[in-house]
Protein backbone atom coordinates (compact mmCIF):
# COMPACT_ATOMS: atom_id res chain seq x y z
CA UNK A 1 0.00 0.00 0.00
CA UNK A 2 1.55 3.31 -1.37
CA UNK A 3 1.11 5.54 1.86
CA UNK A 4 3.20 8.58 0.36
CA UNK A 5 5.16 9.96 -2.75
CA UNK A 6 7.86 11.84 -2.84
CA UNK A 7 11.38 12.83 -4.79
CA UNK A 8 14.56 10.83 -4.84
CA UNK A 9 17.33 10.03 -6.72
CA UNK A 10 19.14 6.81 -8.55
CA UNK A 11 21.42 6.08 -6.11
CA UNK A 12 24.22 5.58 -8.91
CA UNK A 13 23.71 8.71 -11.77
CA UNK A 14 21.33 10.88 -8.96
CA UNK A 15 18.58 11.68 -11.61
CA UNK A 16 15.84 12.78 -9.74
CA UNK A 17 12.77 10.34 -9.49
CA UNK A 18 9.79 9.84 -8.37
CA UNK A 19 9.54 7.65 -5.32
CA UNK A 20 6.68 5.71 -3.77
CA UNK A 21 7.00 4.83 -0.01
CA UNK A 22 4.64 1.99 0.91
CA UNK A 23 3.67 0.17 3.86
CA UNK A 24 5.09 -3.79 3.57
CA UNK A 25 4.43 -6.56 6.98
CA UNK A 26 4.82 -3.62 9.76
CA UNK A 27 7.53 -1.76 7.61
CA UNK A 28 7.90 1.09 5.94
CA UNK A 29 9.98 0.40 2.23
CA UNK A 30 11.07 3.36 -0.57
CA UNK A 31 10.92 2.38 -4.44
CA UNK A 32 12.05 3.99 -7.45
CA UNK A 33 12.59 3.57 -10.71
CA UNK A 34 15.77 4.68 -12.92
CA UNK A 35 15.14 4.75 -16.52
CA UNK A 36 19.28 3.90 -17.01
CA UNK A 37 20.15 1.57 -14.02
CA UNK A 38 16.56 0.09 -12.80
CA UNK A 39 14.29 -0.59 -9.57
CA UNK A 40 15.75 0.18 -6.09
CA UNK A 41 13.86 -1.14 -3.24
CA UNK A 42 14.99 0.11 0.46
CA UNK A 43 14.29 -0.08 4.01
CA UNK A 44 12.94 3.47 4.90
CA UNK A 45 11.53 2.58 8.45
CA UNK A 46 11.50 -0.58 10.38
CA UNK A 47 8.27 0.33 12.85
CA UNK A 48 5.25 1.06 10.18
CA UNK A 49 2.96 2.09 13.57
CA UNK A 50 6.17 4.43 14.22
CA UNK A 51 6.59 6.52 11.23
CA UNK A 52 2.84 6.73 11.23
CA UNK A 53 3.48 8.66 14.74
CA UNK A 54 6.09 10.54 13.38
CA UNK A 55 4.01 11.37 10.44
CA UNK A 56 1.70 13.32 12.39
CA UNK A 57 4.01 16.06 13.20
CA UNK A 58 5.07 16.31 9.49
CA UNK A 59 4.62 19.90 7.99
CA UNK A 60 5.53 21.50 4.49
CA UNK A 61 6.94 24.57 5.01
CA UNK A 62 6.71 28.04 3.04
CA UNK A 63 10.33 27.68 1.92
CA UNK A 64 12.71 30.73 1.75
CA UNK A 65 12.17 34.16 -0.33
CA UNK A 66 15.34 35.15 -0.71
CA UNK A 67 17.13 31.90 -2.03
CA UNK A 68 21.15 32.40 -2.66
CA UNK A 69 20.85 30.34 -5.82
CA UNK A 70 18.02 29.08 -8.18
CA UNK A 71 17.23 26.10 -10.08
CA UNK A 72 17.47 27.79 -13.32
CA UNK A 73 20.78 25.61 -14.40
CA UNK A 74 18.89 22.53 -13.22
CA UNK A 75 21.56 21.76 -10.79
CA UNK A 76 18.55 20.95 -7.87
CA UNK A 77 19.78 19.25 -5.82
CA UNK A 78 23.30 18.35 -6.12
CA UNK A 79 24.51 21.89 -5.74
CA UNK A 80 21.67 24.42 -5.06
CA UNK A 81 21.35 24.62 -1.06
CA UNK A 82 17.66 25.48 -0.63
CA UNK A 83 16.90 26.76 -4.27
CA UNK A 84 13.07 27.63 -5.00
CA UNK A 85 11.72 24.22 -5.53
CA UNK A 86 12.45 23.30 -1.40
CA UNK A 87 9.93 24.30 1.43
CA UNK A 88 12.16 24.40 4.08
CA UNK A 89 13.73 27.15 5.80
CA UNK A 90 17.19 27.03 7.76
CA UNK A 91 17.34 26.28 11.62
CA UNK A 92 20.49 24.75 12.26
CA UNK A 93 23.01 26.08 9.42
CA UNK A 94 26.46 24.14 9.20
CA UNK A 95 29.63 25.20 7.67
CA UNK A 96 32.34 23.41 7.53
CA UNK A 97 35.37 25.72 8.36
CA UNK A 98 38.12 22.70 6.55
CA UNK A 99 38.28 19.03 5.57
CA UNK A 100 41.14 18.54 7.35
CA UNK A 101 41.90 16.31 10.24
CA UNK A 102 44.16 15.43 13.34
CA UNK A 103 41.82 12.10 13.12
CA UNK A 104 41.20 9.20 10.40
CA UNK A 105 37.57 8.40 11.50
CA UNK A 106 36.52 5.25 9.07
CA UNK A 107 32.91 6.11 9.51
CA UNK A 108 33.86 9.53 8.63
CA UNK A 109 30.86 11.32 6.94
CA UNK A 110 33.10 13.80 5.52
CA UNK A 111 35.33 11.63 4.57
CA UNK A 112 37.88 14.91 4.02
CA UNK A 113 41.49 12.48 3.37
CA UNK A 114 39.81 11.11 0.20
CA UNK A 115 39.37 14.33 -1.31
CA UNK A 116 43.05 14.37 -2.73
CA UNK A 117 42.67 18.79 -2.15
CA UNK A 118 42.13 21.02 0.65
CA UNK A 119 38.76 22.56 1.18
CA UNK A 120 38.97 25.78 3.70
CA UNK A 121 37.25 28.68 2.94
CA UNK A 122 38.64 32.23 3.71
CA UNK A 123 37.58 34.17 6.64
CA UNK A 124 35.92 36.56 4.46
CA UNK A 125 33.69 33.89 2.29
CA UNK A 126 32.92 32.45 5.54
CA UNK A 127 31.12 35.96 7.08
CA UNK A 128 29.48 35.90 3.41
CA UNK A 129 27.92 33.00 4.15
CA UNK A 130 26.67 34.11 7.83
CA UNK A 131 25.41 36.77 6.79
CA UNK A 132 23.17 35.60 3.81
CA UNK A 133 22.23 32.90 6.58
CA UNK A 134 20.65 36.13 9.06
CA UNK A 135 19.47 37.81 5.92
CA UNK A 136 17.66 34.85 5.07
CA UNK A 137 13.79 35.55 4.17
CA UNK A 138 10.82 35.35 6.23
CA UNK A 139 13.14 34.08 9.10
CA UNK A 140 16.51 34.81 9.47
CA UNK A 141 18.93 31.25 10.43
CA UNK A 142 18.78 31.17 13.99
CA UNK A 143 21.73 29.06 14.32
CA UNK A 144 25.08 27.62 12.82
CA UNK A 145 27.09 24.95 13.65
CA UNK A 146 31.26 25.07 12.96
CA UNK A 147 31.68 21.58 11.50
CA UNK A 148 34.54 20.14 8.75
CA UNK A 149 36.91 18.16 9.03
CA UNK A 150 38.12 19.27 12.50
CA UNK A 151 37.03 23.14 12.74
CA UNK A 152 39.85 23.53 15.94
CA UNK A 153 42.20 23.35 13.10
CA UNK A 154 41.73 26.43 12.04
CA UNK A 155 43.48 29.27 14.00
CA UNK A 156 41.05 31.64 12.99
CA UNK A 157 37.94 29.70 14.68
CA UNK A 158 37.96 32.45 17.64
CA UNK A 159 37.71 35.62 15.10
CA UNK A 160 35.03 33.40 13.27
CA UNK A 161 33.00 32.79 16.29
CA UNK A 162 32.96 36.40 17.59
CA UNK A 163 31.47 37.29 13.96
CA UNK A 164 28.60 35.06 13.84
CA UNK A 165 27.58 36.27 17.48
CA UNK A 166 28.26 39.69 16.35
CA UNK A 167 26.36 39.35 12.98
CA UNK A 168 23.87 37.75 15.47
CA UNK A 169 23.36 34.27 15.50
CA UNK A 170 21.83 33.25 19.31
CA UNK A 171 23.31 30.00 19.12
CA UNK A 172 26.41 29.20 17.72
CA UNK A 173 28.12 25.65 17.87
CA UNK A 174 31.26 23.93 17.00
CA UNK A 175 30.93 19.85 15.94
CA UNK A 176 35.02 18.67 17.01
CA UNK A 177 36.48 15.40 18.28
CA UNK A 178 37.52 17.06 21.40
CA UNK A 179 41.32 16.60 21.15
CA UNK A 180 42.59 20.10 21.32
CA UNK A 181 39.81 20.87 23.93
CA UNK A 182 41.28 18.11 26.22
CA UNK A 183 44.66 18.74 25.62
CA UNK A 184 44.43 22.74 26.40
CA UNK A 185 41.97 23.63 29.24
CA UNK A 186 43.01 27.39 28.22
CA UNK A 187 41.38 26.42 24.69
CA UNK A 188 37.87 26.11 26.22
CA UNK A 189 38.15 29.14 27.87
CA UNK A 190 39.00 31.19 24.61
CA UNK A 191 35.76 29.21 23.26
CA UNK A 192 33.78 30.57 25.70
CA UNK A 193 35.20 34.08 25.67
CA UNK A 194 34.65 34.39 21.86
CA UNK A 195 30.87 33.59 22.51
CA UNK A 196 30.46 29.72 21.61
CA UNK A 197 27.16 28.37 22.87
CA UNK A 198 27.40 24.82 22.53
CA UNK A 199 30.04 22.23 22.07
CA UNK A 200 28.62 19.32 19.68
CA UNK A 201 31.26 16.44 20.79
CA UNK A 202 31.51 13.36 18.77
CA UNK A 203 31.64 11.05 21.43
CA UNK A 204 31.00 7.25 20.19
CA UNK A 205 30.96 5.08 23.66
CA UNK A 206 31.88 4.73 27.32
CA UNK A 207 34.63 2.28 26.70
CA UNK A 208 38.00 1.84 24.65
CA UNK A 209 36.64 -0.70 22.43
CA UNK A 210 33.66 1.30 21.18
CA UNK A 211 35.74 4.84 21.67
CA UNK A 212 39.21 4.76 21.21
CA UNK A 213 39.79 8.40 22.86
CA UNK A 214 36.99 7.30 25.33
CA UNK A 215 40.14 9.02 27.95
CA UNK A 216 40.36 12.27 25.71
CA UNK A 217 36.66 13.09 26.18
CA UNK A 218 36.85 12.76 29.54
CA UNK A 219 38.99 15.24 29.68
CA UNK A 220 37.66 17.51 26.97
CA UNK A 221 34.17 17.09 29.35
CA UNK A 222 35.98 17.81 32.11
CA UNK A 223 37.29 20.93 30.93
CA UNK A 224 34.59 21.86 30.03
CA UNK A 225 32.42 21.52 33.23
CA UNK A 226 35.25 24.11 34.91
CA UNK A 227 34.84 26.30 32.08
CA UNK A 228 31.49 26.55 32.35
CA UNK A 229 30.89 25.61 28.44
CA UNK A 230 27.52 23.21 28.05
CA UNK A 231 28.06 20.53 25.44
CA UNK A 232 26.27 17.77 23.43
CA UNK A 233 27.14 14.15 23.00
CA UNK A 234 27.10 13.19 19.35
CA UNK A 235 27.47 9.65 18.93
CA UNK A 236 27.42 8.01 15.78
CA UNK A 237 25.78 4.22 15.91
CA UNK A 238 26.79 1.85 13.99
CA UNK A 239 25.33 -1.76 14.88
CA UNK A 240 27.21 -4.65 16.10
CA UNK A 241 30.01 -2.01 16.81
CA UNK A 242 28.78 0.04 19.37
CA UNK A 243 24.76 -0.21 19.65
CA UNK A 244 25.12 -2.06 22.71
CA UNK A 245 26.18 0.72 24.44
CA UNK A 246 23.28 3.41 23.92
CA UNK A 247 22.06 2.95 27.11
CA UNK A 248 25.39 3.26 28.79
CA UNK A 249 26.20 6.51 26.67
CA UNK A 250 22.40 8.31 28.36
CA UNK A 251 23.56 6.74 32.20
CA UNK A 252 26.87 8.59 31.45
CA UNK A 253 25.03 11.67 30.67
CA UNK A 254 23.12 12.09 33.36
CA UNK A 255 25.98 11.29 35.53
CA UNK A 256 27.54 14.68 33.88
CA UNK A 257 24.24 16.87 33.90
CA UNK A 258 26.39 20.00 35.30
CA UNK A 259 27.97 20.26 31.36
CA UNK A 260 26.26 17.11 29.28
CA UNK A 261 22.60 19.16 27.86
CA UNK A 262 21.65 15.76 25.79
CA UNK A 263 22.78 12.91 23.78
CA UNK A 264 22.28 13.42 19.76
CA UNK A 265 22.81 9.82 18.67
CA UNK A 266 22.90 9.42 14.82
CA UNK A 267 22.52 6.25 13.17
CA UNK A 268 25.44 5.98 10.62
CA UNK A 269 24.70 7.44 7.27
CA UNK A 270 25.59 5.54 4.08
CA UNK A 271 26.80 8.08 1.49
CA UNK A 272 28.01 5.40 -1.76
CA UNK A 273 31.44 4.60 -0.34
CA UNK A 274 30.32 1.44 1.44
CA UNK A 275 29.38 -2.05 -0.04
CA UNK A 276 25.87 -3.69 0.29
CA UNK A 277 27.19 -5.97 2.74
CA UNK A 278 28.61 -3.25 4.73
CA UNK A 279 25.15 -1.17 4.55
CA UNK A 280 23.07 -4.89 5.48
CA UNK A 281 25.48 -5.57 8.43
CA UNK A 282 25.98 -1.94 10.03
CA UNK A 283 22.75 -0.11 9.34
CA UNK A 284 20.46 0.46 12.07
CA UNK A 285 17.35 2.31 12.11
CA UNK A 286 15.76 4.96 14.26
CA UNK A 287 13.17 2.22 15.46
CA UNK A 288 15.62 -0.19 15.79
CA UNK A 289 17.35 2.09 18.19
CA UNK A 290 14.81 3.31 19.92
CA UNK A 291 14.28 -0.14 20.99
CA UNK A 292 17.39 -0.43 21.98
CA UNK A 293 17.31 2.84 24.22
CA UNK A 294 13.98 0.76 25.82
CA UNK A 295 16.15 -2.44 26.45
CA UNK A 296 19.12 -0.80 27.58
CA UNK A 297 17.48 2.03 30.28
CA UNK A 298 14.95 -0.80 31.23
CA UNK A 299 12.17 1.11 30.27
CA UNK A 300 13.04 4.31 31.64
CA UNK A 301 13.27 5.70 28.43
CA UNK A 302 10.53 4.17 26.35
CA UNK A 303 9.96 3.74 22.27
CA UNK A 304 6.94 5.57 22.62
CA UNK A 305 7.58 8.35 24.08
Amino acid sequence: MIVKTTKTLCPICNAVLEGNIHEEDGSIWLERSCPEHGHFRDLYWSDAGLWHKFEQFDSVGRGVETPNVTNLAGCCPEHCGLCENHKSGTLLANIDLTNRCNLDCDFCFANARACGYIYEPSFDQIVAMLKMLREQKPVPAPAVQFSGGEPTMRDDLMDIIRKAKEIGFPQVQVATNGIKLARDKGYVEELKAAGLSTVYLHFDGVSKETNFKFASDEKAIRHCEEIGLGLVLVPTIIKGRNDHEVGDMIRYATEHIKVVRGVNFQPIAFTGAASEEDVQRERITIPELLDDIEAQTSGTIRKAD
